[in-house]
């Protein structure tokens, strides 16, 4: 955005130009480290795998794809677990080094949005959120995983916090299962944060997933930031786009989330 120079030092313009700069620098650094990134999304009866990675396009691309059948607990040769090491060694990673973000159902997540008095610490915050998804949740404190911030719409008086929760066993449960494959788990977030993620980031737009398959999607990294701008908390069923929610419904949903939980690696 340009903004009126009047009542600004020259040298004042080169400071802020030199952080703006140093910003869009690290952005570029740390996108440039991440050379390929996995997504694992629920599906009927099993779980979608999708990798992207920067092959000859400037864009994004889908360099993997696959249906992995059977249970998380599942230890044996038709579990998710033995799937995902199968696909660990076909790309020719050491032992640990992929690192896989995960989709949680949205049957599986609560949120909410809690006024609190202005002047309370972090911690005091933090603790006041943790009782309400407990609260929500019908569980201990200690039996949720959760994560809130800040509404930029606070009023001065209260301050609106957003919050998301799940079951902390459910989290568990992935650790577990990624753990036995050798690989890591990155992140866990709703479904509809990572469908939204990917349908804006998607080159072409939602008609590409009727006309295309999944192995020709690619991705634009430009798009992230502008995605990234609405709080997980307010990101469900109700809140997505008319178009998305379709997808999510249909035979593609699965994988366009997955896209999405890779292309968090970029974040």
């Amino acid at each position: 955005m340009l903004q009126n120079m009047s009542g600004q030092t020259f040298e004042d313009f080169l400071k802020g130009q030199g952080m703006q700069f140093a910003s869009w620098l690290s952005q570029r650094l740390r996108t440039r480290a991440v050379k390929q990134a996995w997504g694992l999304a629920p599906a009927q009866k099993g779980w979608f795998l999708l990798g992207l990675g920067k092959e000859a396009s400037p864009w994004m691309g889908v360099h993997t794809v696959q249906y992995l059948a059977g249970d998380l607990e599942d230890q044996s040769v038709l579990g998710v677990s033995h799937g995902l090491r199968q696909s660990g060694a076909s790309r020719g990673a050491f032992q640990g080094r992929h690192r896989v973000n995960m989709g949680l159902p949205m049957d599986q997540v609560v949120s909410g949005v809690l006024a609190i008095p202005v002047g309370l610490g972090p911690s005091d915050r933090e603790a006041e959120v943790q009782l309400e998804a407990a609260r929500t949740l019908d569980l201990e404190p200690q039996e949720i995983s959760f994560d809130w911030q800040m509404d930029l719409l606070s009023d001065g008086v209260l301050d609106q916090l957003l919050w998301v929760a799940c079951n902390k066993a459910s989290i568990e449960r992935f650790n577990q299962c990624v753990q036995r494959s050798g690989w890591q788990l990155a992140s866990v977030e709703p479904v509809a944060q990572a469908a939204q993620r990917a349908a804006s980031c998607l080159c072409g737009g939602l008609t590409v997933l009727l006309t295309r398959p999944v192995q020709d999607w690619q991705f634009d990294l430009a798009r992230l930031t502008d995605t990234e701008a609405m709080p997980t908390a307010r990101v469900g069923p109700m809140t997505l786009e008319q178009s998305v929610q379709e997808v999510l419904q249909s035979p593609a949903g699965p994988r366009l989330v997955a896209a999405g939980l890779a292309l968090k690696a970029w974040t």
